[in-house]
């Protein structure tokens, strides 16, 4: 664990050691710290100072770290910007998803869909489908009557590579 300390301009982690919070529950400053959403500590002892709001005793700053304020301030790397490609011609990319189980299942029994999206003109199709093994009827359906109406080729397929588009037949 590491606890943020800044002097002037410059930021520093200090190592702090790591605290059970469950042993922290008899503390009154970690439990406003929870019933506030996690709020820092410092404007909870400004709140109990002023005399603010009632009810809060007076806190003390704690030197262990709140694990979930920790894992909210993470930030993630932006996405690469080869993603932001577009396709310039129809079939050039095309983006396919299954999704379900839906419940309740339509009235046909149908409890998957398989959207397929073109990169280019943003056309979308979706296949309603009673199991996931018809993803493979549904997409060579799609591929002839595309490639017909078209006259171009699916050059690339991108999916989220779940396992109904890595087996075999596919």
């Amino acid at each position: 664990m590491f606890r943020e300390l800044q002097i002037g301009c410059i930021r520093e982690l200090n190592a702090v050691e790591p605290a059970c919070l469950l042993t922290s529950l008899g503390d009154q400053g970690w439990l406003w710290h929870g019933r506030l959403g996690h709020v820092n500590f410092n404007s909870l002892k400004q709140l109990a100072d002023k005399e603010m709001a009632g009810g809060i005793p007076l806190i003390q700053k704690p030197d262990q770290v709140c694990q979930s304020c920790l894992v909210a301030k993470q930030t993630r790397t932006p996405f690469p910007h080869s993603t932001h490609w577009r396709a310039d011609e129809p079939l050039e990319l095309v983006h396919v998803d299954l999704c379900g189980p839906i419940t309740p299942s339509t009235l046909s029994g149908n409890k998957y869909f398989m959207l397929l999206v073109d990169d280019c003109t943003r056309w979308c199709t979706m296949y309603m489908l009673k199991s996931k093994d018809e993803a493979v009827l549904a997409f060579a359906k799609f591929k002839a009557q595309v490639e017909n109406n078209c006259g171009n080729n699916i050059k690339v397929l991108r999916s989220d590579r779940g396992g109904e588009f890595l087996n075999g037949v596919f």
